[in-house]
């Protein structure tokens, strides 16, 4: 982007962007940690704001998707929406705060209300509310969405590997072998795309630390789910990469070549929530692995990243999406499901739960 269009668009002479330019060129992360509980609670806080800004218009129910500098608080996400509700749900027992499970029948309502479509969140946004909120009709919806899924090419490697886990998801549920079917073939496609370090081909673009993340996660559930020891092995393999990658401090860059070159001079604060999430899950599935100790070094990291004390509300605990704040493609951007993904790390590490609740394994079909 042409200097003239990054002022244009970003506005850094703006008090608020100022402010957290001048901070970042002192040093990232260098905000006091707190316990779990207090980070968690604040970022739960933030998302709240999130569903209000959504609130007055035709998508009350939704979540905003971001929240920028520039723009204020972006459209409903009914792809945010979905995610957040296994978050809500156990969060509202752990942090005995009622409202959030009301919140999350809202969202519920909220994509029962919307035509089905073909976004993977909203599948297992209804799947949470068929398991977690008890909800008889969700899962009929789910059904329908992932039937039209299962046949829709995938213009990303991350929708790939995000469709296959909604399909497995869905299929276990249901039992329905055409989706289990499809559920493996999304699998094997991502699978086929990993190179022999573990990376994964995408493109002539480095791949960002968020959509390895993204991919990551989908193959740990999509091979636990269909009992594929090969897909998870891959996972690991994987995992184990970017785990070498950490720094000390729990830094890791934004983006990354074949051979784990690193390729941004910037953290991804979204996509190093959602690895921590990887690596708890992988230390729940198997306990004598070294995983949690990256965990708790991100979970660290990100913490120190999260500003608890502004006075605006759209600021207050908000994760920036990249650190320094003005770096790579989400510039002075906070994403509603980095909050999600540090949300469930948190959680997975201070009660030991699964986000969402663990399906059982699948026979073959």
């Amino acid at each position: 982007m042409k200097p003239a269009s990054w002022l244009r668009r970003y506005k850094p002479w703006q008090a608020s962007q100022l402010r957290w330019m001048m901070q970042d060129m002192g040093g990232v992360a260098h905000q006091p940690e707190q316990d779990h509980r207090s980070h968690l609670r604040a970022t739960l806080e933030w998302v709240c704001h999130a569903q209000d800004a959504c609130r007055s218009t035709s998508r009350s129910g939704w979540v905003a998707g971001n929240w920028s500098f520039g723009s204020g608080w972006g459209p409903g996400s009914e792809d945010a929406t979905g995610w957040l509700i296994e978050t809500c749900v156990p969060a509202a027992n752990y942090l005995a705060w009622p409202e959030l499970e009301h919140r999350a029948h809202a969202m519920l309502e909220a994509l029962i209300a919307q035509p089905d479509s073909l976004s993977a969140g909203r599948i297992h946004g209804l799947i949470a509310g068929h398991v977690q909120l008890g909800h008889t009709d969700s899962l009929a919806h789910a059904v329908h969405s992932g039937t039209l899924l299962k046949d829709v090419p995938m213009l990303t490697l991350v929708q790939l590997a995000e469709a296959g886990r909604a399909l497995a998801a869905l299929g276990r549920l249901t039992r329905d072998t055409a989706l289990l079917s499809a559920a493996r073939d999304h699998l094997d496609a991502t699978l086929a795309r990993q190179t022999p370090c573990g990376w994964f081909r995408h493109g002539p673009a480095p791949l960002t630390t968020s959509d390895l993340a993204s991919i990551l996660r989908s193959l740990i559930e999509s091979a636990r789910l269909l009992d594929d020891d090969c897909a998870l092995r891959a996972a690991r393999h994987a995992a184990q990469a970017l785990r070498e990658q950490l720094h000390s401090n729990g830094w890791l860059a934004g983006a990354f070549d074949d051979g784990w070159m690193p390729a941004a001079n910037h953290a991804c604060v979204a996509g190093l929530a959602q690895l921590a999430v990887c690596w708890l899950r992988l230390a729940q599935l198997d306990p004598s692995a070294p995983w949690r100790d990256a965990a708790w070094r991100a979970l660290a990291w990100i913490k120190r990243c999260q500003r608890m004390e502004e006075e605006s509300a759209m600021q207050r605990a908000a994760l920036p999406c990249s650190a320094p704040i003005w770096s790579g493609p989400a510039a002075f951007r906070f994403d509603v499901l980095g909050a999600k993904y540090f949300a469930d790390a948190l959680m997975m590490d201070m009660v030991g739960i699964t986000i969402p609740p663990a399906m059982q394994k699948v026979e073959p079909a």
